[in-house]
């Protein structure tokens, strides 16, 4: 069994609500906990180690504390051993999905925000909306759970009272655990990151409108973690009278640095990912022969990084051609594509650790008209390579990274990721 040490970088976010679970049952309980080759250990029941629980909840899913996280030791019964680290315990099953679970408090925080229209709201408002939905039940025709409320708000004119409806629907699992309030404290940095959005210009500017036009509006929040995930990048939306409004937002919870993705091995998804990304299927069309029989030799590592390698090669040329305008504003429709389905109005909302960051995606051509951008190829030790796109001082704006997989037969799958890098957060990112 895979440790927690051998967890991904930014990856681990998944892991520390099931993790806390089965450590804190197994300190109770007296039962050993194992450790991968290393032998099983039995946790003291002491306030070091009830504290150090605590601590991994709260840093656990900040990808910057990773490495801090998998270092909280804990005090073993073990006359040869006193502590053992997180780090060192075996990864526990996962079902549940932060993410999908950071839909619930985000979509709570704008409904408070619309509930208390003409004032900030705190995290405790947060949670009163989210422990004030009933049990959620079966969702009809539809894997999954949903709940909803009707909420009273007034307007300036206390006469007038709006309905504010909360309908959240996750998958069983997800909703059991936002609902059940034991877990509130892994939650916490999730509300108030939700906070500040809900503070924030947009959202701000309609609960003004709402609570000043003394007139009954029905404002709809809508957190459907189970609707519409291949059509829309939407997690969170908001209507007014039926209409939507400008508040729709895709979330990441954590440092997700990815966006969109083309996935398969066939020659078709590079030059979707390519033309799609930089017009650039006809560019690479040559190569397909060669491609195929690659992966037929199992060579798909050399396979992609033959198709990287040209793209980053063409991708320069053009831009010492009168086609480096073209070249730029595909690539900036391309990463509005990629982050919203060209959506309009669609905004990335990363939320984390007391932390939020905005990210819209309608003004990008003109961010970066003036730049001169430029590719670069970097390959790791599995042979797969990535591209990143960087700007004039050299910080990268996206990358395309490569992942590799295998089907239950032994064939390989590529999944070529689409991830935001921190030259674009300058350029398109807002910290709330």
């Amino acid at each position: 069994m895979a440790v927690l040490n051998s967890t991904s970088p930014g990856q681990l976010g998944k892991y520390v609500l099931p993790t806390l679970e089965m450590l804190e049952d197994a300190m109770r309980r007296g039962t050993p906990v194992s450790r991968g080759t290393r032998p099983s250990m039995i946790l003291k029941k002491t306030p070091a180690n009830v504290s150090a629980l605590q601590e991994w909840g709260n840093i656990g899913s900040t990808a910057t504390r990773q490495k801090d996280a998998l270092a909280i030791p804990l005090e073993v019964t073990s006359t040869k051993q006193k502590v053992i680290t997180i780090g060192s315990i075996d990864k526990p099953n996962v079902n549940i999905n932060f993410g999908d679970m950071a839909e619930a408090i985000v979509g709570a925080a704008i409904c408070a925000r619309f509930i208390y229209k003409n004032r900030n709201i705190t995290t405790a408002q947060v949670f009163g909306v989210l422990y004030g939905l009933p049990s959620a039940g079966k969702k009809p025709g539809k894997k999954g759970m949903e709940t909803t409320k009707d909420f009273k708000s007034a307007n300036e004119n206390k006469k007038v009272m709006d309905d504010v409806n909360f309908y959240l629907s996750l998958s069983e699992v997800n909703m059991t655990t936002v609902q059940n309030r034991t877990n509130k404290r892994l939650f916490v940095p999730y509300a108030a990151s939700a906070v500040r959005y809900a503070n924030s210009t947009t959202v701000r500017k309609w609960s003004k409108l709402l609570y000043e036009n003394n007139k009954y509006d029905k404002i709809e929040v809508v957190s459907d973690g189970l609707g519409g995930q291949k059509t829309t990048k939407v997690d969170v939306f908001v209507k007014v009278d039926g209409k939507p409004i400008d508040i729709k937002v895709s979330l990441k919870a954590g440092d997700v640095k990815q966006f969109g993705q083309v996935s398969g091995i066939e020659f078709e998804k590079q030059e979707k990912l390519w033309e799609t990304s930089f017009s650039m299927a006809s560019d690479i069309k040559s190569l397909e022969s060669k491609y195929d029989g690659l992966v037929t030799q199992n060579k798909a590592a050399e396979a992609v990084s033959l198709v990287y390698n040209k793209v980053a090669e063409e991708f320069n040329k053009k831009m010492r051609t009168n086609n480096a305008e073209d070249l730029k504003r595909n690539f900036a429709e391309s990463i509005k594509y990629f982050a919203t389905l060209n959506e309009d109005n669609v905004t990335l909302l990363q939320i984390g650790n007391d932390a939020a960051k905005l990210y819209t995606f309608e003004q990008i051509y003109d961010s970066i008209q003036n730049m001169t951008l430029n590719a670069t190829v970097s390959t790791g030790k599995s042979g797969l390579p990535t591209i990143f796109i960087n700007n004039d001082q050299g910080e990268a704006l996206i990358q395309y990274r490569v992942k590799q997989e295998f089907k239950s037969n032994g064939s390989p799958y590529i999944r070529n990721y689409v991830e935001k890098q921190k030259g674009l957060s300058k350029v398109i990112g807002e910290n709330l």
